[in-house]
C-alpha cells in the first residue's frame, strides 16, 4: 500500500536530525522554487548498489509536493558490460574514450540504467518521465575521446513542462550533434551544464561514498573553492574521476550566484542534507571574501551593527565602538563578522556573529578558519544558552564556567597568563541588550 507522507508529517520524520523551525524553513523555501528546486546527479554506483534507498528518498521528497531533477550515470555497468563482451576502452584525464563499439554499448546501458530508476520509482506511485537523448545539443571537440559530446545547449523547457505537470525527469547523460550524431556525455558535466541554464536552489551528487575524503579517509566536510580548491587539486590521493568532478563542481560555481552550494551525500542522507543547515557529506562552496578591517566607514559600521543585531537579536551598545583599539572581520556578503580586541597581546574575540539566513552555507567556518589562521592565541566568552556552545567545546583547549558565562580559550597554556585572561573575559561589560 502507498505510504501517504504530508508536510506537517516530515517535520517528525525529520525530527532527530535537527530543530523543527530549521526544517520547517528549508520547506518553505523549498515549495515555492517550482522547477528550481533541486538538480539531483545520481552515480551509477548508485542504481547498481543502492537503488532502494534512492527511491525511497525521492519518493519521500514526491509525496511532499517537491519535484527535483534526476540526471543519472551509468559508467561501472558500462564498464562491466565492456568487458563482458570483451571490448576495449580507457580513460583520458578521468572521461571514458568513448569509440564507435563503445557507443553502442552505452546507449544499451544508459537507456538501460534509465528505466530502472524510472520504473523503481513509478512501482512507487512517482510519477518519473524518462528522458533520453533530447535535452543536450553537443560538439565533438577532443577527437582523442571519440564519441564524447562538449554541450552547447540545453533544451529546459522539456523538463519545465515535466515538472509543471506533476513529474520528474530523469535524464539519461545522451546527447546528438548538429549532424545528428549520438553522443556519450559525462554525466557530471550534464548536470552542471543544466545547474547553469537552471540556477536550481540544491545542487546534489548522489554517490556510494558519499562525500570527498582526505588521504586520511577522514571525510571533508566543507570546501571552500577559493580556499581550498588549488591545494586540494594538488593532492596525490585526489583520484582522477573526484578530481574532474571538484574542477566542473568549481567551473559551475564560478558562474552561478556567491551563495550557491553543491553538495556531496549518499542517498540515505538526502532529506538530511536538503533540510537541516549541517547537512550531511561534502558541501561545496566558492568560498567568501573576508575583509579585515582596522576601521569602519559609515557603510561599514552600518553594516556590523546590523549582523550584529540579527545575529544576536538584540540592541547594539551606543558606544561599543568608542572604547578599545578592534579589528574587524567582515564578509563582503555583510552576513558575518568577528570583531577583536586586544588583552596583554593576546586577541579577545568579543563578537562572532553569523544571520541566521547564513547559516549552513559554511560562511561562519570560513570566518572562524580565517580568524584562527591571523591568531594563534585567542579567548573569549559565551552565555551559558548560546546554541553554539557546543561547536565552541569541540575548537577549544579548554573552557571555565562562570555564573552567567563560559570562558573559552585556545593556543593559551601558562596558567598566570590564562587566570588573567578568564578575570578580564568575565568583567567584560555586556554590549547587546535584550528586550523583556
Amino acid at each position: 500500500m502507498k505510504k501517504s507522507y504530508k508536510k506537517d508529517t516530515i517535520l517528525k520524520l525529520l525530527s532527530s536530525m535537527s530543530s523543527e523551525k530549521e526544517i520547517r524553513k528549508y520547506l518553505d523555501r523549498f515549495s515555492s522554487d517550482d522547477y528550481r528546486f533541486a538538480l539531483i546527479k545520481v552515480g551509477g554506483a548508485v542504481i547498481q548498489s543502492d537503488l532502494e534507498n534512492l527511491v525511497s528518498s525521492l519518493a519521500f521528497l514526491n509525496e511532499v509536493g517537491l519535484r527535483p531533477i534526476i540526471v543519472h550515470g551509468g559508467g561501472p555497468k558500462l564498464s562491466e558490460e565492456l568487458n563482458k563482451r570483451k571490448i576495449e576502452f580507457s580513460f583520458l584525464n578521468g572521461q571514458r574514450v568513448t569509440t564507435k563499439d563503445v557507443l553502442d554499448v552505452a546507449y544499451e546501458i544508459f537507456s538501460g540504467e534509465n528505466k530502472k530508476i524510472v520504473s523503481a520509482l513509478n512501482d512507487q506511485h512517482v510519477n518519473a518521465i524518462p528522458v533520453i537523448g533530447d535535452i543536450f545539443s553537443c560538439n565533438i571537440e577532443n577527437k582523442d575521446l571519440g564519441y564524447v559530446g562538449q554541450i552547447k545547449e540545453t533544451n529546459s523547457n522539456k523538463i519545465k513542462d515535466i515538472i509543471s505537470s506533476g513529474g520528474i525527469p530523469v535524464i539519461a547523460p545522451i546527447g546528438y550533434t548538429e549532424e545528428h550524431q549520438l553522443v556519450n556525455i559525462n554525466g557530471d558535466k550534464a548536470t552542471l551544464a543544466l545547474a547553469k541554464e537552471i540556477v536550481p536552489d540544491k545542487v546534489i551528487f548522489l554517490s556510494e561514498i558519499g562525500g570527498i575524503f582526505d588521504g586520511n579517509d577522514q571525510l571533508i566536510s566543507n570546501i571552500n573553492i577559493k580556499d581550498d580548491y588549488n591545494n586540494l587539486m594538488s593532492q596525490d590521493w585526489l583520484h582522477s574521476g573526484m578530481k574532474l568532478k571538484l574542477e566542473q563542481i568549481k567551473l559551475l560555481l564560478d558562474s552561478l550566484p556567491s551563495n550557491s552550494s553543491v553538495s556531496i551525500t549518499k542517498p540515505l542522507h538526502l532529506n538530511r542534507e536538503l533540510f537541516t543547515d549541517a547537512g550531511f557529506g561534502t558541501l561545496v562552496k566558492a568560498g567568501h571574501q573576508i575583509n579585515k578591517l582596522k576601521s569602519l566607514n559609515n557603510d561599514q559600521n552600518n553594516a556590523l551593527v546590523s549582523i550584529l543585531e540579527s545575529a544576536f537579536k538584540g540592541t547594539l551598545s551606543k558606544n561599543y565602538f568608542e572604547n578599545d583599539d578592534k579589528e574587524f572581520y567582515i564578509s563582503e556578503c555583510n552576513r558575518s563578522s568577528i570583531v577583536i580586541t586586544t588583552f596583554k597581546d593576546i586577541a579577545y574575540m568579543d563578537k562572532f556573529a553569523v544571520i541566521n539566513s547564513a547559516r549552513g552555507e559554511g560562511l561562519g567556518n570560513a570566518m572562524w578558519n580565517k580568524m584562527l589562521s591571523e591568531h594563534k592565541k585567542i579567548f573569549w566568552r559565551s552565555r551559558a544558552s548560546n546554541a553554539i556552545n557546543n561547536f565552541y567545546k569541540d575548537v577549544c583547549d579548554g573552557f571555565q564556567k562562570s555564573d552567567e558565562w563560559n570562558i573559552f580559550w585556545i593556543g593559551i597554556h601558562d596558567l598566570d597568563e590564562l587566570t588573567a585572561c578568564i578575570n578580564y573575559a568575565v568583567n567584560q561589560p555586556a554590549t547587546i541588550s535584550y528586550e523583556n
